[in-house]
């Protein structure tokens, strides 16, 4: 458990050096167990305890922020005064402001029907053995078998001079996958990822057995039966998979305030997005993306933001406006708007920086057959093997990993290795069909110096792009 008095304690000292404008305390605990196994032998097994805190001090002349794997008044004094130290150092151009929010004084946490710290090791171990039996047992020539479950149980205290006082208990739990295909010479590989917020029940909804090795049968169908895409322009049929990376890379990233402001210039890229780009047009009245810490169960869940903000669902794109940007506080008082909860750490060692949460596409109208129905031409690309995009999320590239050729509405052969290139206003200018049903996935977004990374949830509906260029 973590000592609160310890908290308002370091607190107190932070507080009392040079009256900050703000200063936070956030104390946790974190204990974490990673299991692998290859080729149906258990390959590691990494159990870990860890705790720790950090101290962030906000001066009108700049912020300074410390931490230390460790939890004593003499480590938090330290850490306070350190803090204190590089934000008066700090000589920007411009005063620090930070957006005014209301205090909060609560405790949350995330239900485990089946608490993570009840499996055992061996439970664990033989649960991925299975599933890597499944895949082994398929008929299919798998050279590459990599399984590993990642399960962490992090404990929160954070307190500010605001006067916000919040505990809090987020269990998570992932599975990567690793799988490589091998038919007539030539090779698929397949990297996929499960997670959520909860205790061990969730690996039971995933049914990974089935998942995967449908996932294999593909990958030797794709190799066996799969065509070259002509180049040309065709009606595209994204996936939920590709909507969400979509949404994820050419929405998301170049919504976040700190690079609109150009702070993660030299870190993480720009963004093509200006500040006063709030109502423009960015897609067809289809285009909604949406960013929500608040999805029960998701693997981007969180109740309230490290700057103790309670999180709540942003409007990033709404129909093919720009709506929203993500903010944390400082970023917000910048823009002149209140914080959207959007600041998050990977752990108490790093500071926290503007995140994504769970970003992707709104539910539409549609049905799926309607989708496809009116398609002469064209290919659905359900899900991608490759994607890359420029640094000011402008320009952008997706390779499907599965994906088929469509005739007349109806879908026909394997489409191999499919191409889009294209840019962000032209994507989502395209969009004009989106279904009504919502496909979340767990992934791992990277940022920042030094590397943070964040749980997210990416994915959306099947949606349908007029007239793009494919190869």
């Amino acid at each position: 458990m973590i000592d609160e008095d310890l908290v308002e304690a370091v607190l107190d000292v932070a507080m009392s050096q040079g009256k900050p404008l703000l200063a936070e305390v956030r104390a946790e605990t974190i204990e974490s167990r990673n299991i692998a196994v290859k080729s149906g032998v258990v390959s590691s097994i990494v159990t870990s305890k860890d705790a720790g805190m950090n101290v962030r001090v906000v001066l009108p002349t700049g912020i300074g922020f410390a931490g230390s794997n460790g939890m004593s008044k003499a480590i938090g004094t330290e850490l306070a005064k350190r803090a204190y130290m590089l934000a008066r150092n700090v000589r920007l151009k411009h005063p620090v402001e930070l957006s005014s929010e209301p205090p909060v004084r609560t405790s949350w946490e995330v239900r485990q029907d089946r608490p993570l710290a009840d499996v055992t090791i061996e439970e664990q171990a033989d649960f991925l053995k299975g599933v890597d039996s499944a895949v082994a047992k398929s008929k299919v020539k798998v050279e590459g078998r990599f399984f590993e479950i990642k399960t962490a149980e992090a404990h929160g205290r954070f307190a500010n001079s605001d006067g916000s006082r919040i505990s809090s208990l987020l269990p998570r739990v992932r599975i990567d996958s690793s799988l490589v295909v091998t038919s007539k010479g030539e090779s698929e590989q397949s990297m996929r990822e499960f997670g959520g917020t909860g205790g061990w029940e969730l690996t039971e909804g995933w049914d990974l057995e089935k998942a995967l090795v449908d996932e294999v049968r593909m990958l030797k169908t794709i190799i066996d039966k799969g065509k070259a895409v002509k180049p040309g322009k065709y009606d595209l049929v994204c996936g939920p998979e590709v909507a969400g990376i979509a949404a994820h890379e050419s929405c998301g990233h170049p919504m976040e305030a700190d690079r609109i402001l150009g702070r993660e210039m030299s870190q993480a890229g720009k963004s093509f997005v200006k500040p006063e780009m709030i109502n423009f047009r960015i897609g067809s009245e289809y285009a909604t993306v949406v960013d929500d810490p608040t999805i029960p169960g998701s693997y981007g869940y969180y109740a309230y933001d490290q700057e103790g903000v309670r999180a709540r669902p942003r409007h990033l794109y709404k129909e093919g406006l720009m709506h929203e940007f993500l903010t944390n506080r400082e970023t917000a008082a910048t823009l002149g708007c209140q914080s959207n909860a959007s600041s998050r750490s990977e752990t108490y060692l790093k500071e926290p920086i503007v995140r994504m949460a769970n970003t992707h596409v709104a539910a539409g109208d549609f049905e799926d057959d309607e989708i496809f129905g009116s398609i002469k031409e064209g290919v659905l690309m359900h899900s991608f093997t490759e994607w890359n995009i420029d640094d000011k999320r402008y320009n952008q590239k997706y390779v499907s990993r599965e994906a088929y050729f469509i005739e007349d509405g109806e879908l026909g052969l394997p489409a191999k290795r499919c191409a889009l290139e294209i840019t962000t206003p032209g994507f989502w200018g395209a969009v004009d069909a989106v279904s009504k049903t919502v496909k979340l996935y767990a992934a791992e977004c990277g940022k920042g110096d030094p590397m943070q990374s964040a749980a997210v949830f990416t994915g959306g509906p099947m949606m349908r792009l007029r007239g793009v260029a494919l190869k």
